[in-house]
């Protein structure tokens, strides 16, 4: 039997409609063993902002070579660029392609009349229930998608075949939101509009919040005046009175675009529109006897009361989990073990590999809005298959989607984008649809778990600027070496460790000799250099557990073990070797104290440090006279 994969892009700006449209493909995936489907959703806006595109990088992650068809709802998808560029993609495949409710070059449309179904609702109201007066509220008019235009053409045309006069008709514009109804309400009584026989809306949403603003003002249909809607969401389904409605049955539509769409794979002839039924519900908001059941009511009511207590109980959990950890692997760890709040089986969290491996934004290079090369798996509920040297995750190629066999195992798929504000994190990936869409409670759950990303990120980058500026406080900036502060942590440290381990200790007390006339006749410049180069012969001479420190000017100080046998001849030999190597015009030297002090001396770091200083100017002083001698006997 043929094998079939295909990709379905949507946007859940209106949760309730892509929710029912997830559990039609899901129901077509489950009678269909033959068929693979990879959902890639967002909750993109039509904002056309920087924080709304990073929404639909989640596009970018497909590969549609790689699949044998594409379904796209896009109607849903109100971003006109982000269409459009689906659209080439799809055609530069060439593989068959289908889009729901709004037309795309290339695509198969299939869905309802949009335009007679708005024509359908406005007759209804005008004949049956003799509005005359009308007010429409429209759709998104300017983003390519046909569907708000249809409905305001079909409401115009009943008007005009039913004889209402112009005069009596007011448009205006919405973008399907609930606020445009409410704002619309709002305004009618603040400007003191008198009231219409009906307001006739381009979606329940808007029709909702309408009826909202209107009872503010004691105005209620449909004692006062009708108020009808479009899309049949459960909302206006429960709401008082029930909103009179038109029903297209989007989970069969779904299901029967997926069946199409399979069968033009298969070789059907294409065919440019494929008409979907719809329904009209004139209902209580119109004045038809239409109403929800007592008893369905209750019992949506009752299980949604359940639903949101164990919901919410769930993500306190998570939340206090989330926000303790400071690491990206723990963090998709938690994802996993909370995967219940997600309603899914299988959960996949990947990171873009620039986002896992640099917590500092400036290491991310042109990457930061989109997905890089490879992803990093980092958390999933199979276990072993995370590993890589020992660590609990796994690197794979961005194009694969998800590593190994993972993309033919799992046959049914949503990916949804994880980012912060204008920057790309990763990706979930779920095996199944989780109720809390229905609720609008996805997104929030989305928002909190990038907050919680970032919030680790940010975490982890403070961690390391203060442990760059401890070390700049603790470190000589010339020499890198330690300094007073330094000394003070670690010196005391260091000795102790010294004496307990190797049984005693060596206190060096080094200091450069001639310096002043290194500044004086070849400038700070050089006398910089001498500096340097003197501290890195001391840690080459040195064991790595020393302790090394820039005491002053040109002092340094050296608490190593007992057990670093000659280490004054073995730093005198190191600079001999640095002036016969002749990369500097000014010749090294150095004067040095060594007391030893071993575990059974009560003596203190402190007495030892002096001591090794009396000794270092003792053998200053004594290289003086030396070449005061010397001098002398020219």
């Amino acid at each position: 039997m043929r094998k079939y994969r295909i990709a379905f892009f949507t946007a859940d700006w209106n949760y309730e409609l892509v929710e029912t449209t997830l559990h039609g493909l899901k129901k077509y995936v489950q009678h269909h063993d033959n068929v693979r489907l990879c959902v890639f959703d967002c909750f993109g806006k039509d904002t056309n902002t920087l924080k709304d595109r990073s929404e639909y990088a989640i596009y970018d992650l497909v590969d549609m070579h790689q699949f044998d068809g594409v379904l796209i709802q896009s109607n849903q998808i109100v971003l006109e660029p982000v269409r459009k560029q689906l659209e080439k993609r799809a055609r530069a495949a060439g593989i068959p392609s289908m889009t729901i409710d709004c037309p795309l070059a290339g695509c198969t449309l299939i869905g309802i009349d949009n335009e007679q179904a708005q024509y359908d609702m406005a007759e209804h109201v005008i004949r049956h229930h003799g509005a005359r007066t009308l007010v429409y509220l429209t759709g998104l008019m300017e983003n390519g998608c046909p569907e708000g235009m249809q409905r305001r053409d079909g409401f115009l045309r009943a008007c005009r075949d039913n004889g209402i006069p112009a005069e009596n008709i007011q448009v205006f514009q919405g973008t399907w939101r609930t606020s445009d109804g409410y704002q619309l309400g709002k305004m009618w009584f603040e400007e003191g509009r008198p009231l219409p026989d009906a307001f006739v809306c381009a979606n329940d949403e808007m029709a909702l919040g309408l009826m909202e603003a209107l009872e503010e003002h004691g105005i209620h249909a449909p004692r006062d005046l009708i108020v009808v809607g479009f899309d049949d969401v459960s909302s206006a389904e429960l709401s008082r009175p029930r909103v009179s409605t038109v029903r297209r049955d989007q989970l069969e539509l779904c299901y029967y675009a997926l069946d199409r769409l399979i069968a033009q794979i298969d070789g059907e002839e294409h065919r440019p529109f494929i008409p979907f039924h719809y329904t009209l519900l004139p209902s209580e908001s119109c004045g038809c006897p239409l109403t929800a059941q007592s008893g369905y009511i209750r019992d949506k009511y009752f299980k949604q009361i359940r639903f949101l207590k164990n919901f919410y109980g769930l993500q306190d959990d998570m939340a206090q989990e989330l926000f303790e950890t400071d690491d990206l692997l723990e963090l998709a760890k938690i994802v996993v073990k909370h995967k219940e709040i997600f309603g899914c089986q299988n959960i996949y969290m990947c990171y873009n590999d620039y986002y896992f491996d640099n917590y500092d934004k400036k290491q991310w290079g042109q990457n930061a809005e989109r997905y890089g090369t490879n992803m990093v798996l980092a958390g999933c509920d199979l276990d072993g298959l995370c590993s890589e040297d020992g660590q609990q995750y796994l690197r794979f190629p961005t194009k694969l989607l998800l590593p190994g066999d993972l993309p033919e195992k799992e046959r049914f798929l949503v990916f949804y984008p994880l980012h912060y504000n204008t920057y790309s994190i990763g990706f979930l990936a779920m095996n199944d649809i989780s109720q809390a869409a229905k609720l609008n409670l996805h997104k929030s759950i989305f928002s909190f778990l990038e907050i919680a990303i970032e919030n680790v990120r940010k975490k982890r980058l403070l961690r390391q600027f203060n442990e760059v500026l401890d070390s700049l406080y603790i470190h000589d900036g010339l020499t890198s070496l330690y300094n007073r502060f330094g000394y003070g942590r670690f010196g005391q440290q260091t000795f102790d460790t010294l004496m307990q381990e190797s049984g005693g200790v060596q206190i060096l007390f080094i200091d450069m000799d001639n310096l002043k006339t290194i500044n004086d006749t070849m400038g700070h410049q050089y006398g910089d250099t001498a500096i340097r180069d003197t501290a890195r012969l001391l840690r080459e001479c040195c064991w790595e557990g020393d302790f090394l420190m820039r005491f002053g000017g040109d002092e340094f100080l050296v608490i190593a073990s007992v057990n670093e046998e000659g280490l004054e001849e073995k730093i005198q030999s190191a600079i001999r070797a640095y002036n016969e190597a002749g990369a500097n015009p000014f010749q090294l030297s150095v004067s040095i104290g060594v007391i030893p002090a071993d575990a059974q001396s009560t003596r203190s770091l402190e007495s030892c440090v002096q001591a090794a200083d009396a000794l270092m100017y003792r053998s200053k002083s004594q290289k003086k006279r030396q070449r005061a001698d010397a001098l002398s006997k020219q």
